[in-house]
């Protein structure tokens, strides 16, 4: 079966929707993201053509800052797997990233997704953390005790939250990444400063976090600073937050240990491991 790598165009797109809209129960974001991904100056699409020249298989890599890139949405038409097309994108992708200055790739896949996990060895890349991730229903009527009462963090208090964190189990387990939506790259003190510009840092008695709302109707964590012993309040003080701005979901993001396990699990929701790779380049 012959194919050949290429970087896909705008006039691929109908036919990428219409073998990648169904790949999980839920969907897949492949479609939704596509139009913008091929917009981007800082990614590149790259797709497996056949001999009709038809794509039959896509990924996208992007930089996530000058020396890490990240690559994702690898998806393969169903009657194309284990055509080798999966490993001749991610080499592409990581040679890419290479070009742009790019000294690992990283990439990240759920626990359970025994093929992809198997795959994703093979090509060289290790696991480098594990997270858990986990959607908490909102109730529109909680309300926590005064003291876990997030506010928004003081430029002066950055600083702080950045040392503590360092020093913390949270940063040695999850190697010092940050979690950007489904992107995991270094963190930087940078990014609290600037989540102090734009009042998503936010603290209580329980610690730090770092949130935003990239839809009307759910908030995401990006960074969190806590210990075993005050996790459960941070977390009752993200649910008031949430209920405060109205949303109906929010989407937690943690390094895997069996405190935020638990944490997780006794706020009502049913955390997935997620497996963080990387591969020096």
């Amino acid at each position: 079966m012959g194919f050949t790598v290429r970087s896909a165009r705008s006039e691929d797109i109908d036919s990428i929707v219409s073998w990648t809209t169904d790949t999980f129960e839920w969907g897949d974001y492949v479609p939704e993201r596509l139009p913008g991904w091929l917009e981007s100056d800082i990614s590149e699409v790259l797709v497996c053509v056949d001999e009709e020249g038809d794509p039959k298989a896509i990924a996208h890599v992007t930089m996530l800052s000058a020396t890490e890139g990240w690559m994702e949405g690898a998806r393969v038409h169903p009657d194309y797997r284990r055509s080798g097309m999966g490993t001749a994108l991610n080499r592409a992708g990581v040679a890419w990233a290479r070009e742009q200055g790019a000294r690992v790739v990283r990439l990240a896949t759920e626990r359970d997704n025994e093929a992809a996990n198997s795959q994703v060895k093979g090509l060289g890349y290790r696991v480098v953390s594990s997270w858990i991730h986990a959607e908490l229903t909102i109730d529109a009527n909680h309300r926590c005790d005064e003291r876990f009462k997030l506010r928004r963090v003081p430029g002066s208090d950055a600083s702080a939250a950045w040392l503590f964190w360092a020093a913390g189990d949270l940063s040695l387990s999850g190697r010092e990444l940050i979690a950007i939506g489904w992107q995991w790259r270094t963190a930087r003190p940078e990014d609290l400063t600037a989540a102090v510009a734009t009042g998503n840092l936010l603290q209580s008695t329980a610690g730090w976090v770092i949130v935003d709302q990239p839809a009307a109707d759910w908030l995401r964590t990006a960074w969190v600073a806590t210990t075993p012993d005050d996790i459960l309040g941070l977390l009752d003080g993200l649910l008031d937050h949430a209920a405060e701005r109205g949303v109906e979901g929010m989407d937690v993001k943690l390094p895997n240990l069996p405190w935020t396990l638990e944490a997780l699990t006794r706020a009502g929701s049913e955390p997935r491991e997620v497996l963080v790779y990387a591969l020096a380049v």
